[in-house]
């Protein structure tokens, strides 16, 4: 079996719960109060985050795929853990869409987007054939370029004197229902609830004692981050160009200006983006893949990289019509309250519920 340090757990968690969320603003329809969105949503995702921890105390070296067949039996249980793989592929191929539509806005407005989507993949399915332990120690190696780029951006923002803190004020104005709206069910499924993925893996960590604490530092770490985004969009955009830019952080990197010479750092944005969604895309599909060898009790898994890069190719170039469609139409009004919470939040739920009443019951019988 491939196995991964408690810092590879941490290092992935961390690319996987950035992702995509700092391209677009996460609660950025709260505006200036989406700081507040993401301390709630942090609050709140580390309850769903609790849950998968706990099914992993209740059914010890098992993956998600296997939690199902376990509690609910062959019958019941098989079809539902059908469901995970199926939505990790789908969801890969939304972040791929994310990228068809934001690089040809900034960076390659003539480049069609088959060609370096198409690149994308082929990379991503060189990772998905060499495994989750090669793919640790990619992520291992590139940490301290991605966290170093962070850095080096928040400095230079500072350097630009272009944030203002007054567009935080005033705070809840309209109470905390604008807050709310943005926190459930997107805020809490997207990054947090999502983290179920990493069900797949737990397993395969050497150090077992160390994960439900890797995973809540990598959490609140990645939130942190998360929040430190929000707060610089809101304070040198404003509530209003925040709520309504499309890619609010890369908005912001292109005012960066110190002496009329460290400017124009766009490219530089879109490449740092490109990194975290590789991450993000790389992690699904690999758990998608050993979730799938493990429900049809493959021996190789080499055969499945190719014809999942193409599919997740093929699903981000068709899925959506437009940036709008594919953000609100579908994301926030069909993906998040129809699948995303009862698939990572609702069923894992019921399943530690009925998972402690079999032990109860079995413990019961012991008695006797």
């Amino acid at each position: 079996m491939e196995r991964i340090s408690k810092k590879q757990l941490f290092i992935m968690i961390m690319y996987f719960q950035i992702g995509t969320t700092i391209i677009f603003g996460f609660s950025a329809q709260s505006g200036r109060n989406a700081w507040l969105g993401v301390l709630v949503s942090v609050g709140l995702g580390l309850l769903a985050i609790g849950i998968y921890l706990a099914l992993m105390k209740l059914l010890p070296g098992l993956t998600l795929m296997e939690w199902y067949p376990a509690v609910l039996g062959k019958w019941f249980g098989v079809p539902i853990s059908w469901l995970y793989p199926l939505m990790f592929l789908y969801v890969s191929g939304r972040v791929l869409a994310d990228l068809r539509d934001l690089i040809p806005t900034t960076i390659l407005p003539s480049t069609p987007p088959y060609f370096f989507l198409g690149v994308f993949m082929c990379f991503i399915a060189y990772a998905l054939y060499h495994g989750l332990e090669s793919f640790g120690r990619l992520c291992e190696i590139m940490f301290p370029i991605i966290i170093g780029s962070f850095v080096v951006v928040v400095i230079l923002l500072i350097g630009s004197d272009i944030i203002r803190l007054k567009h935080l004020f005033p705070i809840m104005e309209q109470g905390f229902g604008e807050v709310w709206t943005s926190v459930w069910p997107a805020g809490v499924t997207q990054t947090f609830g999502e983290t179920i993925v990493f069900a797949m893996f737990w397993p395969m960590v050497k150090q077992q004692g160390q994960i439900s604490k890797t995973v809540v530092m990598a959490t609140l770490s990645s939130s942190l981050l998360i929040l430190i985004v929000d707060l610089l969009c809101i304070t040198t955009l404003g509530e209003g160009m925040f709520a309504a830019s499309i890619y609010p952080m890369y908005t912001v990197i292109r005012l960066i200006s110190i002496a009329e010479f460290i400017e124009h750092l766009d490219a530089i944005a879109v490449l740092y983006f490109i990194n975290t969604a590789f991450f993000k895309v790389a992690i699904y599909m690999l758990a998608a893949m050993y979730g799938i060898q493990r429900l049809l009790l493959m021996t190789n898994r080499r055969m499945l990289p190719i014809p999942f890069a193409a599919a997740v190719l093929f699903m981000g170039l068709t899925m959506s019509d437009s940036i709008q469609e594919h953000i609100f139409g579908v994301h926030m009004n069909i993906l998040s309250p129809y699948f995303w919470v009862p698939l990572y939040i609702v069923a894992p739920a019921l399943l530690v519920i009925v998972a402690l009443i079999r032990r109860w019951y079995s413990a019961l019988l012991s008695r006797r």
